[in-house]
């Protein structure tokens, strides 16, 4: 919860407290109590922003302003046992109202990043000429993709960036893909990053290695900002990937607006659809690697290390992630959050290179336990996690942990976690080990990070096969 937001609520309860059993109509006290309520209404209005969950606080200002100027000369309370007992039952309720909403749907906010570089961010639209376009099959259209870069920046430039740029398509479809009432996700468009829009590049002759980032399915490739400006703020380039047609929305320069496509969540069908994947994503490599794609993405060119280049995803990104690392010369190192091992099988001696698989516990469990006819597909996945553990690849499950958890989601209310979950430290120790791995992998330092994180964490079961 906002501390101003948590505030004005107080002030709230207070000023009905006071109008309701002790004194209301227009005197110079209910005037200077009442003037106190809009001061920190608007003072939240102008920092935060005006939000649906605030309206049963606009609501109780509404009340309370009635209380001072409907009958304005009569500033006698009525003492009536049964007034009493309503107005303070109307005032608890309320109050828990106002709390309750307050705290299961907050402003997101992310931690403070702990890299020594400014994050700048730009996003780019690639069209790929070669192929296309599976979404619309007769439109001849060529494949076009979306994808959100995150680097390190000169300090001062740019300005603070938005979580996404097209926020009101963002929430109608994820109201859509993930269940949730529309209502409970337009105040996403609130939520502050570390990132600065449009930011000049760092001017350095150093270069940084390159992540490539895929989302889950019916998601977005922003989904993981609490990860991808702490990733660029330690020293990487970060490649963000929008799958069109799998993602929740996508939407290009021009306006046009492709939203995510129905498609069979069998394990044969997503096994033949993540090609697609690996298609998108070899192909940004490549428009990456030339840089010259866009004149604004020629600066950041300039510093990505094209030697050192990386993957990571969650869900079936991360399944993309991992076929990328067994069929891609260019893919050093990998991780999987949490995605079901999906496409081509794994070769029997594992990927050949550096590779993580995590999972959360809640995922695990879900997986392991799905053994009758009609969850064969989720065992199937269980038992293809299982056989990945090869000699230099790593695997963790993570206690408290879903499918959320991996994602920007698990911040968006409580009622999306495990109960007991502290998201906060779930990112901390998500990001400690994603660092950890690709500094050893591509930077050749912190090489002992995981092997201290598994000793400070042994809960986590992180092991080195």
């Amino acid at each position: 919860m906002k501390s101003l937001e948590v505030i004005f609520v107080a002030v709230l309860i207070l000023s009905s407290i006071f109008f309701g059993f002790k004194q209301r109509g227009l005197t110079k006290n209910n005037i200077i109590i009442l003037g106190i309520n809009y001061i920190v209404l608007v003072a939240t209005i102008i920092a935060i922003g005006a939000n649906w969950r605030m309206i049963p606080a606009y609501i109780v200002t509404v009340i309370i302003t009635l209380q001072v100027f409907v009958k304005p000369k009569n500033t006698m309370v009525s003492k009536n046992l049964f007034m009493k007992i309503l107005k303070g039952v109307g005032i608890v309720l309320a109050a828990i109202l106002m709390f309750t909403i307050l705290k299961l749907f907050p402003i997101v906010t992310f931690p403070e990043l702990t890299g020594k570089y400014t994050v700048g961010t730009q996003t780019f639209h690639l069209v790929d000429k070669k192929r296309k376009d599976w979404v619309e099959p007769n439109s001849r259209r060529n494949r076009e993709l979306m994808v959100q870069v995150y680097y390190p920046a000169e300090k001062g430039t740019g300005k603070p960036s938005s979580y996404y740029e097209n926020m009101g398509a963002l929430s109608e479809q994820l109201s859509a893909t993930q269940g949730l009432p529309h209502i409970v996700i337009t105040h996403l468009g609130l939520t502050e990053t570390h990132s600065y829009k449009n930011a000049t590049p760092l001017k350095t002759k150093e270069t940084f290695p390159l992540l490539l980032f895929v989302h889950g399915m019916g998601l977005y490739k922003n989904q993981n900002t609490f990860q991808l400006e702490e990733l660029a703020s330690q020293g990487y380039v970060v490649v963000a990937l929008n799958i069109t047609g799998d993602a929740a929305t996508t939407v290009f320069p021009n306006g046009k607006r492709v939203d995510s496509t129905e498609i069979e969540y069998s394990n044969n069908s997503l096994d033949k659809h993540i090609k697609i994947w690996e298609q998108d994503a070899s192909f940004v490599i490549d428009e990456v690697m030339k840089g010259d794609f866009d004149k604004n993405f020629k600066p950041i060119a300039k510093i990505i290390n094209n030697d050192k280049i990386g993957m990571l995803g969650h869900s079936i990104g991360g399944a993309t992630s991992t076929q990328m690392l067994v069929k891609d010369d260019r893919v050093k190192a990998a991780i999987n959050m949490d995605g079901g091992l999906y496409g081509d099988p794994i070769p029997k001696n594992g990927p050949g290179k550096p590779f993580f698989l995590m999972n959360g516990e809640t995922t695990i469990d879900f997986m392991k336990d799905a053994n009758d006819q009609e969850s064969k597909d989720l065992h199937e996945l269980y038992l293809r996690n299982k056989v990945i553990g090869k000699p230099g690849v790593y695997t963790t499950i993570i206690p408290k942990a879903n499918h959320s958890s991996f994602t920007d989601i698990a911040s968006f209310s409580p009622i999306m976690n495990e109960s007991g979950a502290d998201v906060k430290a779930i990112y901390q120790l998500i990001n400690e080990m994603v660092l950890g791995f690709f500094d050893k992998n591509l930077k050749g330092v912190n090489v002992k990070k995981l092997e201290e994180i598994q000793k400070t964490y042994p809960e986590i079961n992180l092991i080195k096969h």
